[in-house]
């Protein structure tokens, strides 16, 4: 049972971890308004206290404090996380003030720390000639995409996030500092390699990186282009798109979005179109879009660490946001069509909805598949419905759901082995929808009772 978060006890853990670490408990000031604030309000709770550790050994001693005092807590990263908030029983450990990266070119790894950020690895592997597996967000925590997963767009190349996970330090349910290797624990390397949220606090990842010259290009960049149609030409442009993207001899990828895109805000069908290679060649790959004639066309080659920063408003905090997920095995355009009449719906009955855009995301190639095994199970899946929901007003929370969750079955379908869903997209409906295989989730839940069996880190893989 949860102890109340009294002043007497956030006294000792003050006392415990020294004065220089900042604990916030003045809910009314900036400051804790500052470091509260995340980039979705779903889910937004007000904490008892904000504590931001400067050193490993903080975060540990935090971990043992909480796990001997019964109080409730969440850690916290980049903060892109709806799970990473809490009410005002429990406390969020804050790792901003712990983080870095630091690049082994002789070993082709690197170290990630505490609430590195993606952008900041990205930039630090550029300079060292190499990159690795990154997502689409320049301010998400950098470990939690590993651990979770990490979709990115080089999925053919390195394969996902969670597949670069060399070795890792994590503070247990129990406070220990465990080394987490093949050779020490590989069990555990195995769990945190896509489910590492649920096992315990990693303070630190080492991961593999790649040779820029991977990119097929001897300027490690990426091309980045878009294509904009009224979105009443959506069939012909469907129709046109399939065979694109099943065309596995052009590194093609992007998203098919659904949108209305500021400052017109007119709902239109914009291709954000992404190749890897010879960027010369882009123009051949997309040759079939070019000669439907688009409204608005761009594209050039990017530094790979720079190709989310036409994003960045995507990171903006505030606001009720969250992504819907679902790992499909083919594009189906009638689905896809019927998904742009409840995106036109969405948009109508909730105008606060406007930034919402339904999305459907592809990879022309398969990802690249290690030699082992781990939590991982979406290396068969290339294709996603990936719809980014934001709308301002609470109230509209329940129907813009719904809409959500209406474009989602949609694009399932009725048949299960169809789909899958994407661990650090969701944390609820049949778990086995995220880790799937023979033996998996056993292993994942067997694994869990060992190292977390009262669900200190979350319940997840416990029911």
């Amino acid at each position: 049972m949860a102890n109340k978060l009294s002043a007497s006890l956030l006294q000792d853990l003050q006392a415990r971890l020294g004065a220089e670490v900042e604990i916030l408990t003045e809910k009314d000031s900036d400051r804790f308004h500052e470091v509260a604030q995340g980039w979705t309000n779903i889910g937004r709770e007000t904490p008892g206290a904000i504590v931001l550790p400067l050193t490993e050994e903080q975060i540990q001693k935090t971990v043992q404090w909480v796990v001997q005092s019964s109080v409730p807590f969440v850690a916290k990263s980049g903060g892109h996380s709806e799970w990473s908030s809490i009410g005002e029983q429990g406390i969020v450990i804050n790792l901003q003030k712990f983080s870095g990266v630091e690049v082994d070119t002789a070993t082709q790894t690197a170290r990630l720390k505490g609430s590195v950020l993606s952008k900041e690895v990205g930039v630090a592997l550029a300079t060292t000639g190499s990159f690795t597996a990154l997502g689409n967000g320049n301010t998400v925590g950098a470990i939690p995409y590993f651990l979770g997963g990490g979709s990115s767009v080089t999925n053919s190349i390195t394969g996902y996030g969670s597949d670069q996970i060399v070795a890792a330090r994590m503070i247990d349910a129990k406070g220990r500092l465990v080394e987490v290797t093949e050779d020490k624990e590989p069990d555990l390397l195995y769990a945190i390699r896509g489910a590492g949220q649920f096992f315990g606090l990693v303070t630190e990842l080492t991961i593999k990186t790649t040779p820029l010259s991977a990119l097929g290009n001897d300027q490690g960049v990426i091309w980045v282009g878009a294509f904009m149609f009224p979105l009443e030409r959506a069939r012909e442009v469907a129709e046109v798109m399939k065979p694109l993207m099943d065309d596995a001899s052009h590194a093609t990828a992007g998203l098919i979005m659904t949108m209305a895109p500021p400052p017109a805000r007119k709902p239109a069908l914009v291709i954000s179109a992404r190749y890897t290679g010879n960027p010369d060649d882009a123009q051949v790959a997309y040759k079939p879009l070019y000669n439907l004639q688009p409204l608005m066309t761009s594209g050039g080659a990017v530094p790979i660490q720079n190709t989310s920063d036409a994003r960045e408003m995507l990171c903006a905090k505030g606001d009720y946001k969250r992504f819907g997920i679902v790992g499909l095995r083919r594009f189906d355009i009638e689905s896809f069509l019927k998904t742009i009449e409840v995106w036109k719906t969405l948009v109508d009955k909730c105008p606060d909805a406007i930034n919402t855009a339904f999305n459907f995301q592809w990879d022309s190639r398969r990802p690249n598949t290690p030699e082992f095994a781990s939590a991982m199970s979406l290396h068969d899946t290339r294709y996603w419905q990936n719809n980014l929901i934001w709308h301002t007003d609470a109230n509209s929370r329940q129907q813009v759901d719904g809409f959500n969750d209406e474009s989602i079955q949609i694009m399932r379908g009725s048949n299960e082995f169809e789909y899958a869903d994407f661990q650090n997209g969701t944390r609820t409906g049949p778990i086995g929808l995220r880790f799937r295989g023979p033996g998996k989730l056993d292993k994942l839940k067997a694994l869990k009772l060992k190292w977390d069996p009262k669900g200190v880190f979350t319940k997840q893989l416990l029911d």
